[in-house]
């Protein structure tokens, strides 16, 4: 029973590390692979790693669960809906599925630009509504804890400081869910770990087989 945990934009799969215990704990096998994330494109970066994924796929035997965090989100639904195969269901924490106003303000920037790359300028609100839908069940989880105070009054409440509530939603048919947690450990949250946890125990029934089980 394999899970692959996707880190958001600029971090990298340490981020990741918590959860990543929390989920082998519960006896899933957790993968958590890095990707340029300040030097791709968002379907770059889901083209880097789509050979990665894939080996992970074909080894488990059976379909994955993707979990990201914030850009991570983005970069499984690429996956998902490239290889309807590839996923028995996607959990996005803090994912700006329709932009996020913070990318917005910093796209503006050269230095915002330089510092967070390509990526950036799809993140942003006017860019995120191409984004392909994922062949597979998706939950949703936003923070609700805002505590970057530049964007406490950039952003529409209620937002866990980078991303909104009403932005991180998928869409129309979509579970989602709201956490008091903010947008850099949202995925340590321990209720939104619960709620990964829950979804894992809904897609990867105990009994597929799986080396790591």
């Amino acid at each position: 029973m394999t899970v692959v945990l996707l880190h958001g934009l600029g971090r990298t799969s340490a981020s990741m590390a918590r959860l990543a215990a929390r989920v082998g704990a519960a006896g899933y096998r957790a993968e958590t692979p890095d990707y340029p994330s300040r030097r791709l494109g968002l379907a770059a970066c889901a083209a880097h790693l789509r050979p990665i994924v894939t080996a992970i796929r074909r080894e488990a035997g059976h379909p994955i669960v993707l979990v990201g965090h914030s850009m991570g989100g983005l970069v499984a639904r690429h996956l998902a809906a490239a290889d309807p195969d590839l996923a028995a269901g996607l959990v996005t924490l803090g994912t700006p599925h329709r932009g996020s106003e913070a990318a917005d303000w910093v796209s503006a920037s050269r230095l915002g630009r330089r510092v967070f790359g390509p990526a950036l300028h799809d993140l942003r609100t006017d860019a995120c509504a191409a984004l392909p839908a994922p062949a597979c069940p998706l939950v949703a989880v936003a923070g609700t804890r805002a505590l970057i105070p530049f964007f406490r009054g950039r952003i529409p409440p209620p937002h866990d400081g980078l991303v909104g509530v009403a932005r991180a939603r998928p869409g129309a048919g979509e579970a989602w869910h709201a956490v008091p947690g903010d947008h850099t450990r949202l995925m340590d949250h321990p209720a939104a770990v619960a709620l990964v946890l829950q979804a894992l125990s809904a897609w990867l029934p105990r009994n597929v087989g799986d080396p790591a089980a």
